[in-house]
């Protein structure tokens, strides 16, 4: 009697995934081993607070104000781009040291691009550095 040997036809459609979860278990183990754990370090701090000392008044950091087409100086009377020009000489930035060179500019209303960007490429080639203070700051 003869025997017949029936091949089993492969479903062709279906993806081979008998090795799938021994290769993930390879990758974790990879992903475990080859991890370094650093801890973080930080610094301590103090926060400033926002009262103001004895050294504000003595010390005061020049504010230049750009409010519509007003250009005010430390809270002073209005100045146009020529006299702000020659105040920011005046102040000779470029031989101060460290806090001495920064100069806030906090501009709110409708302050036109040409007047911000302006003063603040004048404060820097004069050699100052340029602090700008948030219009929810300056309320």
């Amino acid at each position: 009697m003869r025997k017949r040997f029936h091949l089993r036809q492969l479903n062709q459609d279906a993806i081979p995934t008998t090795s799938l979860a021994d290769m993930m278990f390879l990758l974790l183990i990879f992903f475990i081993m080859t991890t370094t754990l650093a801890k973080t370090t930080g610094f301590v701090t103090d926060i400033p607070s926002g009262a103001k000392g004895q050294q504000d008044t003595q010390d005061k950091t020049p504010t230049i104000a750009l409010h519509d087409d007003k250009i005010t100086v430390n809270d002073t009377d209005n100045m146009d781009m020529v006299q702000l020009r020659q105040y920011v000489a005046r102040l000779r930035l470029d031989q101060r040291k460290g806090d001495g060179k920064v100069v806030i500019v906090a501009a709110s209303g409708h302050v036109s691009y040409q007047a911000y960007y302006e003063t603040l490429a004048m404060i820097q080639n004069a050699g100052g550095v340029v602090a700008i203070e948030s219009e929810e700051d300056h309320k």
